[in-house]
């Protein structure tokens, strides 16, 4: 049988033409930033997208729930702005603002986005506050009206990751951060953020919360909530990471530091050992907290360089009293945060008492808020320089705030008492501090008790001085003995013993070398006091061993004089020459020795020496003197040529010296019975020292008239004499010497009706001699 046929195959299908490639849609335009006339920036945003702000480290972070293609060239111009940053990935975009451009940012919506821009006075913020929930299985609630999404971002302070939260709508944000071993919820201006210390831990974003779940077991127990301080700080800005945590989570974040040190390659442990030293420091530990830290700046070039790692630092070796290493707290560069304001405040304080006490008022919640074992060191020293700088208030407020039994803050409760005009109080508070064990409080308690009651009358200054010396044995080798030293000099100089208020500047420059520049000037003016009260030879022989710390100068000159005039009084002429000669040597100028001239040529004359007179006038001649010394000088050159017999060339000289030289050279002129010079120079004398007519005569004005009378009558000026009669007749009627000078100035005897008056002239004649000597000038004083 033939074999059947094969049914016929099916034609195989043909493949289909492939469709040409659809076009690949452009990446959507980027939108531009704007920069705001009021210096906010307009964010462009859809109206889905949430926003999140929150500071880490110098930074503003503000973050949006979606990729929006955002352009910075709008910010590039602005000196602080064009260092922001822009940063996008498949689920949000970051913006990284630096922290000076704003003080305290919020974020609020508008049509076409958000805008940041600084807080108003109507920018109110609701409160986001974590709440846990036991569970099973235990979360961390996070409730908040109209959140968005929750996303992880990078943190630009850790380099780690953190859980962001955001909000539809602004105004909801978390004011204060709170701490626990896996976590931590950071202060934010808008929605949410958790720092994760542990990879178990999520966000999610429900209809009216935010929900932190961790992994079964985990703990999520927050600590105690803060108090009202740490509410008020939450609102400043932060250099630093010091939060008030109980002494188990200090002491987790501090064993978490150490882990990530040791976990760290060599070059990777800087950071990690900057956050060491933030916990040891919170742990009340500044001594381990500046080795850690100066550690970090060794190891690390880039920390050495920068201005929070030299701060740190520098707030770690202020609270270990280390003031001089402080110096990192000014290193430029460092943000003007509320928390660098703090504390540079306290390193003034300690520098210089009464300075640094607004700066310390003003950022005082941040020091409220810090943790129990650094608030304990810091609170003396900040109370101490709040009283100092007046800050009576804030001071009040800080020591409300701690236990009113700390023995730490004993000194400050009575500083308290004193500025509150509480005496009695004050006194028995710095009584009770004073039987304490604390050495230093207890030398500063005895002082200011002293201060208070020689302030308040109840101590004179000798009993003061008395009570402050009782000090220097309770505290010895730093600015509060040499402080309590230098008061000691001021009150002894108080008290009236100026030497000993020099002894014990002597001495305290003995021990405090560094002070010598501020206790010279004092010593000066202690040494002058004790030239001045000492007796003559005490005096003479301070001068002796410490001449070289008088100043030249007014006060110097009289001290000396004074001395001389004290030490001739005592018949000592050659020693008060020698003290003046040695003036003369380092007097500064011409016009100051030359009245030391006249001093030393005074003094010769008064022993009779007027060789020596004339050779120390001589010897302190200068080209320009003012008038009034020029002329004593002169005066005193006449009077040694007068006593040195050479009366020609002393009646020049006594002429030289205009009417100061009158009396002398009509005495010099009388003397040569020069009678016509002799009443020319007493009508020179009438007409400067007598007052114009008709005003009366005192008595040595009247006597003064007699006696130009009586050299008028030598000389033979009969119409002088007539003159004269006419021109003070009526004056000198009616008081002393009226006879004398109606005999000296009558008219001459022509007949026998003038014999009765003739026989009244001889009666007054005979008296006339006794008369007339009293009308002779004594001999120019000595000394």
């Amino acid at each position: 049988a033939a074999a059947p046929l094969p049914e016929p195959r099916a034609a195989a299908p043909t493949a289909a033409p492939m469709p040409p490639p659809s076009p690949r849609p452009a990446p959507p335009r980027a939108a531009a930033l704007r920069l705001l006339p009021d210096g906010g920036i307009a964010v462009p945003a859809g109206a889905d997208v949430g926003a999140a702000l929150l500071r880490r480290g110098g930074l503003w972070l503000l973050v949006l729930d979606a990729p929006v293609p955002l352009e910075a060239a709008a910010l590039a111009t602005h000196a602080v702005l064009g260092r922001a940053e822009l940063s996008s990935g498949p689920q949000a975009t970051t913006l990284r603002l630096p922290a000076p451009a704003f003080e305290a940012p919020v974020l609020r919506r508008e049509a076409a986005g958000w805008v940041i821009e600084a807080a108003g006075p109507n920018s109110a913020l609701r409160a986001i506050l974590p709440e846990v929930e036991a569970g099973p299985p235990m979360r961390l609630i996070l409730r908040t009206p109209q959140p968005g999404r929750s996303l992880a971002v990078l943190d630009p302070e850790t380099g780690g990751v953190l859980l962001v939260g955001t909000q539809r709508e602004g105004g909801a944000a978390t004011p204060i951060g709170r701490r626990s071993a896996t976590l931590e919820v950071l202060p934010t201006r808008l929605g949410v953020a958790i720092l994760p210390r542990a990879d178990t831990l999520s966000l999610r974003a429900l209809d009216d919360r935010f929900v932190v779940d961790a992994a079964p077991g985990s703990m999520l127990a927050l600590g105690e909530a803060p108090g009202l301080a740490v509410v008020d700080a939450a609102a400043l800005s932060r250099s630093f990471d010091l939060p008030a945590e109980a002494m188990p989570a200090l002491l987790d974040r501090l064993r978490n530091a150490n882990g990530a040190i040791a976990a760290a390659a060599p070059l990777g442990r800087g950071q990690p050992r900057l956050r060491a030293a933030e916990a040891l420091l919170a742990l009340g530990l500044p001594q381990e907290a500046q080795a850690m830290a100066g550690l970090a700046l060794r190891e690390d070039p880039r920390l050495a360089e920068s201005p929070r790692a030299r701060a740190l630092h520098g707030a770690a070796a202020l609270v270990a009293g280390r003031v001089a290493e402080a110096e990192g707290l000014l290193a430029p560069g460092l943000p003007e945060t509320d928390e660098a304001l703090l504390w540079r405040g306290m390193l003034a304080a300690l520098r210089a008492p009464g300075t640094g006490a607004a700066a310390i008022a003003q950022a005082l919640p941040l020091l409220l808020g810090y943790p129990e074992p650094l608030q304990a060191r810091l609170v003396p020293v900040a109370a101490e320089a709040l009283l100092a700088g007046g800050e009576v208030a804030a001071a009040r407020r800080l020591l409300a705030a701690r236990p009113a039994e700390d023995p730490a803050l004993g000194l400050a409760r009575a500083g308290l008492l004193q500025a509150e005009g509480a005496t009695a109080p004050a006194i028995e508070a710095y009584a009770e501090v004073a039987r304490g064990r604390d050495r230093r409080a207890r030398a500063l308690a005895m002082r200011r008790s002293a201060e208070l009651r020689f302030e308040k009358g109840l101590l004179d200054a000798a009993g003061a001085a008395a009570a402050v010396e009782a000090t220097l044995a309770a505290w010895r080798g730093d600015a509060v003995e040499s402080d309590a030293r230098l008061r000691l000099a001021e009150l002894r100089m108080l008290a009236g013993d100026p030497r000993a208020a020099f002894e014990q500047l002597r001495e305290t420059e003995a021990l405090f070398t560094e002070l010598t520049p501020r206790l010279r000037p004092l010593q000066a003016t202690a040494l002058l006091g004790a030239l001045e009260r000492d007796a003559p030879i005490a005096a003479v022989a301070l001068f002796d061993a410490h001449q070289d710390l008088l100043p030249p100068g007014a006060d110097t000159e009289q001290a000396l004089a004074s001395l001389a005039e004290r030490l001739a009084a005592l018949d000592l002429v050659d020693r008060a020459q020698a003290v003046l000669q040695r003036a003369v040597a380092r007097a500064a100028g011409d016009e100051a020795r030359a009245r030391l001239g006249v001093q030393l040529a005074t003094l010769a004359l008064g022993a009779g020496d007027h060789q020596r007179a004339r050779a120390a006038l001589a010897e302190t001649e200068g080209p320009r003197l003012p008038p009034v010394l020029r002329q004593e000088r002169t005066l005193l050159d006449a009077r040694a040529l007068r006593r040195a017999g050479r009366a020609e060339e002393a009646a020049a000289r006594f002429g030289e010296a205009g009417v100061a030289g009158l009396p002398e050279l009509l005495e010099v002129l009388a003397e040569r019975q020069d009678w016509p010079g002799a009443a020319g120079a007493a009508r020179a004398l009438m007409a400067a020292r007598l007052p114009p007519a008709p005003e009366p005569l005192d008595e040595p004005q009247r006597r003064l008239v007699v006696q130009a009378a009586s050299l008028m009558a030598m000389a033979g000026e009969e119409a002088a004499l007539v003159a004269l009669r006419e021109a003070e007749a009526a004056r000198m009627a009616g008081g002393p010497l009226e006879e004398a000078f109606a005999l000296i100035t009558g008219a001459s005897i022509a007949g026998v009706g003038d014999l009765p008056r003739a026989r009244q002239e001889l009666e007054l004649a005979r008296a006339l001699p006794a008369r007339l000597e009293s009308l002779r000038a004594s001999p120019p004083a000595a000394r």
